[in-house]
């Protein structure tokens, strides 16, 4: 018998071509890519078989039976289980690497392949797929029809697969199931028509051929702009490290100000300090180990055998210290970076992302130092983020609620003022200190909504409470940094008052100086608009940190609260003691009324009080009380 081969000989060549690209390219290790390359050896062995195969048969009286039943075996072997893995294949190609497949789907693919197999290895005894007649002839077997059977079972299996999951399939995908199907049958028509025609191992490999093309695609795994691995490969990578138990470290990377370095230099510009950015980083920690994960963050993986980790770290830090050049620009971006140890500090590529993402995003994370992260500081910002989408629900939800702590004069003896204080008791966090959720808030923008609030809240409490009959004065009202920056925030805040029909003089504004010096322009044109209706400004946190009188003098402050830090320093502390003295001294020389904060003893009012300070304003008189409570406090 006569046979063409030409066509397993162009299937060999296909095949050569698809296992050369896969192990010579660099590709992300995926399940998908593993089942693949199974495949394309599978292909590979199928089709060499199949020539050595069409030689035996053809010279038969040259070649022993027991050697014609091996090679039959091998070549019927490889290429009736090329169906189960090319199936394999596609299902984990849809598949996420954390998914796998159910008891029924393995036993599916599992069970027709296995009775192949069996029909195939028994066939020497059995002759149901194929014998060899006393004088060495090939003959094919009445179970041979069998084995087309169980191929069309893979293919139905294929079709069932990509009509239920049609929706959540990509297109590359649905077009290698159509190729498939029409593959096979192709050749299953034309092998039954022309018998000597050997087609089969041709179609499938093109069938494979265009699967590689189109779904073990390079560039699915690429980041364009920088041309290293994005994060989709990060996500196969270290799930491949998290499933063969390997220990690994990641190095978190954000360039800060991203968006802004885009508007300033240009959409070309910004691009190529990215290249540039990505290359420098490949050349100290090679080109498989860095990822970008978003449009401001890259990971790159450090193995544990790497002796040199230390020193790379070291490079990444200089060079983010120096500029990056561009058309005639010079640009130093600031970073933040962090270090992972997996699997201690995060066991899935989903927990790990989170870290990374929480920790380069958290406001504790400060640029150009290298911080470690941990399980600790997952929860930090999981806290972080829960905390923010809960203030964006506290005001709707009436969560957040005003408290006032009096303020004692020391000339009158007796509470002529108050601060409004904001507190947020949540149903599931329960009190939350406003030290935390005031950075979240100024963080997502929704302090000016807290401030609005507030401002709202102590209008009405003045108005409906009369507040004047029961000897306040004025309430102190504090002011974020954001607010400050706010041009129109003096028409804001005039509008609420006129609204509630609330006298100006009733408020006084407080400002930290950080705030101050962030906005001076603009806070000082809403000062001066306020200031003319007869509302006040006081300066918050005298004392705590860098405070510089020079650059406090420029703004009209009616008064000055110093913080607690210089009160208690002074009462342990000869020197210390002398300057606040001096520092009470000269504003009350300037007409600027004095407040203290942090009075919890009556040995520190009376020091105070010698020292001629105006005010008083600590746990010694009262801790922060609700509005009822701090109606009954003045009755």
């Amino acid at each position: 018998m006569r046979w063409f081969y030409q066509y397993d000989v162009a299937a060999f060549f296909i095949s050569l071509v698809i296992i050369y690209n896969l192990f010579v390219s660099q590709r992300i290790k995926t399940r998908a890519s593993r089942a693949f390359k199974i495949l394309a050896i599978d292909l590979l062995f199928a089709t060499i078989f199949d020539i050595i195969t069409i030689v035996t048969i053809s010279y038969y009286e040259l070649c022993p039976i027991w050697l014609n039943y091996v090679l039959n075996i091998l070549a019927l072997a490889t290429y009736n289980s090329l169906p189960a893995v090319y199936i394999i294949s596609i299902m984990y190609a849809s598949m996420s690497e954390e998914e796998d497949f159910s008891v029924g789907q393995k036993l599916c693919i599992a069970i027709p392949v296995c009775a192949a197999g069996f029909l195939i290895v028994t066939t020497p005894i059995t002759k149901a797929i194929i014998y060899f007649s006393e004088d060495g002839q090939y003959q094919i077997g009445s179970a041979f029809d069998v084995l087309t059977v169980i191929g069309f079972v893979y293919l139905t299996m294929v079709i069932v697969y990509g009509i239920i999951n049609r929706k959540t399939l990509r297109t590359e995908q649905v077009i290698t199931i159509i190729v498939y199907t029409v593959s096979t049958i192709a050749a299953l028509l034309i092998s039954n028509i022309f018998t000597k025609i050997l087609v089969p191992l041709f179609f499938a490999s093109l069938s494979i051929l265009i699967t590689y093309l189109s779904l073990d695609n390079p560039s699915e795994y690429k980041d364009p702009i920088m041309d290293i691995y994005n994060k989709k490969a990060f996500m196969y990578k270290t799930s491949d490290y998290y499933n063969s138990h390997k220990k690994f470290s990641v190095l978190g990377i954000q360039i800060d100000g991203i968006s802004y370095l885009n508007e300033t230099l240009g959409y070309n510009n910004f691009n190529l300090i990215l290249v540039q950015i990505a290359r420098k980083t490949c050349g100290i920690c090679g080109k498989n180990n860095v990822f970008r994960l978003s449009g401001s963050k890259l990971a790159i993986i450090m193995h544990k055998d790497d002796k040199n980790t230390d020193d790379k770290i070291l490079e990444l830090q200089l060079l983010f210290s120096q500029s990056f050049k561009t058309s005639g620009l010079e640009v130093t971006p600031k970073v933040k970076m962090a270090t992972f140890q997996c699997p201690e500090a995060a066991d899935s590529f989903v927990k790990l992302n989170d870290l990374i993402f929480d920790t380069l995003n958290s406001s504790t994370t400060e640029n150009g130092k290298i911080i470690d992260g941990n399980k600790q500081m997952l929860e930090k910002s999981r806290r972080e983020n829960d905390l923010s989408q809960i203030l964006k629900q506290a005001l709707s939800d009436n969560q957040f609620e005003v408290f006032y702590q009096p303020i004692y004069s020391v000339k009158k003896k007796k509470f002529t003022t108050a601060e409004a204080l904001i507190r947020l008791n949540n149903d599931t966090l329960g009190y939350v200190s406003p030290e935390e959720f005031i950075p979240i808030a100024e963080r997502d923008g929704i302090i000016l909504l807290i401030g609005e609030f507030v401002f709202r809240s102590v209008c009405k409490f003045i108005l409906n409470n009369k507040l004047w009959e029961k000897g306040i004065e004025y309430i102190h009202v504090n002011l974020s940094a954001i607010q400050c920056m706010q041009e129109r925030l003096h028409e804001q805040l005039l509008t609420i008052m006129d609204y509630y029909g609330l006298d100006y003089k009733y408020i006084e504004l407080e400002v930290t100086e950080t705030a101050a010096i962030a906005s001076s322009e603009t806070l000082l044109k809403n000062m001066k608009s306020l200031m003319e209706k007869n509302m006040n400004f006081a300066l918050d946190d005298y004392g705590m940190g860098y405070s510089n009188t020079s650059s406090i003098l420029q703004y009209p402050f009616h008064t000055i609260k110093l913080d607690k830090s210089i009160v208690w320093a002074a009462m342990k502390n000869e020197n210390a003691k002398k300057f606040l003295y001096h520092t009470i001294a000269m504003f009350r020389d300037m007409g600027i009324e004095l407040v203290a904060e942090g009075v919890e003893t009556a040995e520190m009012a009376r020091m105070l009080s010698k020292m001629e300070c105006d005010y008083l304003q600590g746990f010694l008189y009262s801790k922060p009380i609700t509005a009822d409570s701090f109606l009954e406090l003045l009755s």
